[in-house]
């Protein structure tokens, strides 16, 4: 059998074609990345925050609460986004382990070459990943101005969103707070027996069952308090010291009276009570996010047969890593909103409680969609 040379370079064409040629939802979503980065660094991301800031403020009356809706929005803004996160959680979940299994320096090979053979898992973490983050800075950045009392320059808003008239109204942010009159203290004697217990407790319960393991390790439902026992004992030694300086501290001052007050702050000024709030809200929010990725990790680790006792001790490890990165990145939050109006402060918080309580509501509306979507799998 003979062939043509023209033949020959038609099928060589062909097959270096096929290596350079991206699919088309590549092409696509490079595309609109390129789109997006191009518009957020020509200050279209901000144009969008401060035009929403605004147009919620012409509905509202209020600083404070536009804030706060900003945040609303956003998410509400972004559920496509989480529902379709869901949708590919376990190929990314996949892709991130891959990427950790990979060398540092063939992380980006990886990348291009999950992008070249047109997977749609990776191409929507990319997209995903850049929209996210785009959003949250450009939302931070809107309340880094003193626009409350300085008009802004209505250039960055749209044209049909009203301008408004100066000064703002609604920048004075009121909470009700429990201010503690009077205290009393409790004896180091008593501090001392009451942590003697409860070691004493923990060592009795840990002993009696090793004891008594060989007859109760058949009883399912001992066996389930004894779990139960074990991930509570868990929890607490990732921080037990800091959970020893605490409850001391709270012991030798327990509230005998107190009375609840209003509690102020000007949103267009820098507010030392507000940056304190902010830096404990980022450190809580820090250690949950922590504690529920250690628990999606726990289900996915037990998926793949790996023992209880390894767990266990790479949740610790994990729990005490994210304790000390939470301190880290409040202390940091503490020094940074000092340099901020308050405005920033509330924006935080905003964030943060609706990411803690996401499971409750909007991620209430992403599971009743997977329920009732199909089960047919994601096509690459």
């Amino acid at each position: 059998m003979s062939f043509s040379p023209s033949s020959n370079f038609s099928a060589i064409r062909k097959i270096d074609n096929t290596r350079r040629k991206l699919p088309i939802v590549s092409t696509l979503i490079i595309a609109i990345l390129i789109v997006i980065l191009v518009w957020f660094f020509r200050g279209g991301s901000f144009r969008l925050y401060a035009s929403l800031f605004f147009g919620l403020y012409f509905l509202t009356k209020s600083s404070w609460l536009s804030i706060i809706l900003v945040s609303v929005v956003q998410n509400i803004a972004l559920l496509p986004l989480n529902i379709l996160y869901e949708k590919y959680h376990s190929r990314i979940k996949d892709f991130e382990s891959e990427i950790e299994e990979t060398k540092t320096d063939e992380q980006s090979l990886l990348v291009n070459r999950k992008v070249r053979e047109g997977d749609t898992s990776v191409l929507f973490y990319l997209l995903n990943f850049v929209i996210i983050f785009i959003a949250f800075i450009s939302a931070g950045r809107v309340f880094l101005l003193e626009f409350y009392h300085t008009p802004i320059d209505p250039k960055y808003l749209y044209s049909f969103i009203p301008y408004p008239q100066y000064p703002l109204q609604g920048v004075i942010f009121h909470f009700p707070l429990i201010k503690v009159l009077s205290t009393t203290t409790v004896s180091w004697n008593t501090i001392a027996t009451i942590w003697l217990t409860v070691l004493a407790i923990l060592v009795i319960l840990r002993l009696s069952w090793r004891i008594l393991k060989p007859l109760l390790a058949t009883n399912e439902s001992i066996l389930g308090v004894r779990i139960s026992f074990n991930r509570l004992q868990l929890f607490i030694s990732g921080f037990a010291g800091t959970l020893l300086i605490v409850s001391t501290y709270i012991l030798r001052h327990i509230p005998t009276s107190a009375q609840i007050y209003i509690w102020s702050a000007d949103l267009s000024k820098q507010n030392t009570a507000f940056n304190v709030v902010t830096a404990l809200a980022t450190f809580l929010a820090t250690v949950y996010a922590g504690f529920q990725h250690n628990r999606e990790t726990s289900i996915e680790a037990k998926k793949r047969g790996i023992s209880e006792t390894v767990i266990a001790k790479l949740n610790r490890a994990h729990l005490r890593l994210r304790f000390r990165n939470g301190i880290l990145v409040g202390l940091f939050a503490l020094w940074i909103t000092r340099l901020m109006p308050s405005s920033h402060d509330l924006s935080v918080l905003a964030f943060e409680f609706i990411y803690v309580t996401f499971p409750y509501t909007f991620g209430k509306i992403i599971a009743r969609s997977k329920s009732t979507s199909n089960q047919a799998p994601v096509s690459a």
